[in-house]
């Protein structure tokens, strides 16, 4: 079976894409009351809510429109942060954890909402996600969240022991899980194709291969030089993420991107596919280095993702190491064949704390770490009532943002924190 299926280098999730529509080549405004630098979901969202009060919208991407990493992630819609909520409330404190909490709580809401009022056909899922155990001891660290959760936030999950890891992932390779079913699983470039014809057919202006080259702050507004031309705007929103440049040094100083790999397998026997994940649930584990996995939507192929245990290897060396780990997770996957690999980028920040606000007049929210379907379609709404002058009405606008030392857009530290994490992963 294996051998008649070739690995191809692309996205299952864009084969085909989704997004028939060509912006390419069209008059770019000379005017325009906000252009949004980026068309992912912050961006999409954005320019949907400022256009639904009467806002002139301008969009550009410098490449293809809704095509980067919200195309390109596992379409994971997950409760909490990229850090453990106990965690939050030992630094910021209850009031705070709590607030926090429930906008992650929140931002499904808005995703499920957003595609319910566009009627998007993007296989949304209140599937439940599971955080699985690493290591015997992490077992632990699972046990304490699942208490803290029920104690401060009022939020009941499920702990799933070894015994019982059966009844939801067909692996031995982890010890134990946390279950939580209010996450939910999405197709990531359905959803965005979504929320990109929603835009289009409410007259937000959208261009692709158009790149922003240049911010210059003039007499109460902006003129912004791109490679079509100059386009002045009274407001000016970067919503980039991991495609964060030197466009905007201050937030390029706390994005950094990563790398994140996926890789699908080809079709699998039905009989086996309930067997190894019978829940559909979204799935991701303790690891430094994660792996994260799911069904393809149509629950016909396995899902998985990763970071890049070897910065400098190519691609295509990277998905062939991912596939060791999926081989680890899943031995009786070994003899199928993976018929697809690709990658985008995520934005980091250094507190693990997505980033909201507004700098130089500059409106800019990213950094979402691992959580950006829910998060940065969130993010978008907030910042377009921001714009609307409605205020930054988000308990994130008050995390303060640092800064990476030494870092000015060449992120020279990622192979060393990745050999770092991979220490911690075998060692401790």
């Amino acid at each position: 079976m294996a051998a008649s299926i070739s690995l191809k280098e692309q996205s299952y999730w864009v084969t085909p894409h989704p997004i028939t529509t060509s912006y390419k080549n069209k008059t770019i405004p000379t005017q325009t009351d906000v252009l949004i630098i980026g068309s992912g979901y912050t961006g999409m969202t954005a320019a949907l809510t400022l256009r639904k009060a009467g806002v002139h919208v301008t969009v550009l991407d410098q490449g293809q429109i809704g095509s980067e990493g919200s195309a390109k992630n596992g379409g994971m819609v997950l409760t909490g942060l990229s850090r453990g909520m106990s965690s939050v409330f030992k630094k910021y404190g209850a009031e705070m954890a709590r607030d926090l909490f429930a906008e992650s709580l929140a931002s499904i809401d808005k995703v499920e909402s957003l595609i319910q009022e566009g009627d998007i056909d993007c296989h949304f899922e209140r599937c439940g996600h599971m955080y699985v155990a690493f290591k015997p001891s992490h077992c632990d660290y699972l046990k304490h969240e699942q208490e803290f959760l029920v104690k401060h936030l009022n939020h009941k999950t499920r702990l799933i022991t070894r015994e019982n890891l059966q009844e939801e992932i067909g692996s031995d390779f982890y010890h134990g899980g946390l279950v939580d079913p209010l996450s939910a699983g999405v197709h990531p470039a359905k959803y965005i194709a979504g929320l990109v014809r929603m835009a289009d057919e409410a007259g937000v202006e959208l261009h692709e291969d158009v790149k922003a080259e240049k911010i210059e702050k003039t007499y109460g507004n902006f003129k912004v030089k791109t490679s079509r031309g100059t386009i002045i705007a009274d407001r000016v929103a970067v919503c980039t993420n991991g495609y964060t440049s030197g466009l905007t040094p201050w937030q390029q100083r706390r994005v950094v991107p990563m790398e994140s790999y996926m890789i699908a397998t080809e079709e699998l026997p039905p009989d086996l596919i309930r067997k190894l994940i019978p829940n559909n649930r979204m799935i991701f584990d303790s690891k430094r280095l994660l792996y994260y996995f799911r069904l393809s939507p149509d629950r016909k192929r396995v899902l998985l993702g990763g970071r890049p245990e070897f910065y400098f290897k190519s691609p295509l060396e990277k998905a062939y190491n991912l596939q060791k780990g999926l081989y680890k997770v899943f031995p009786e996957l070994a003899k199928y064949a993976l018929e697809y690999a690709w990658y985008g980028k995520v934005g980091f920040t250094a507190n693990f704390f997505p980033i909201i606000g507004r700098r130089n007049g500059i409106d800019y929210a990213m950094g979402f770490c691992g959580h950006g379907v829910a998060m940065a379609t969130y993010f978008g709404c907030k910042l377009a009532d921001s714009i609307l002058g409605k205020g930054l009405n988000t308990r994130f606008g008050q995390v303060r943002s640092l800064p990476i030392p030494l870092y000015q857009g060449n992120p020279w530290f990622v192979p060393v924190i990745l050999k770092i994490y991979k220490y911690i992963d075998k060692y401790q």
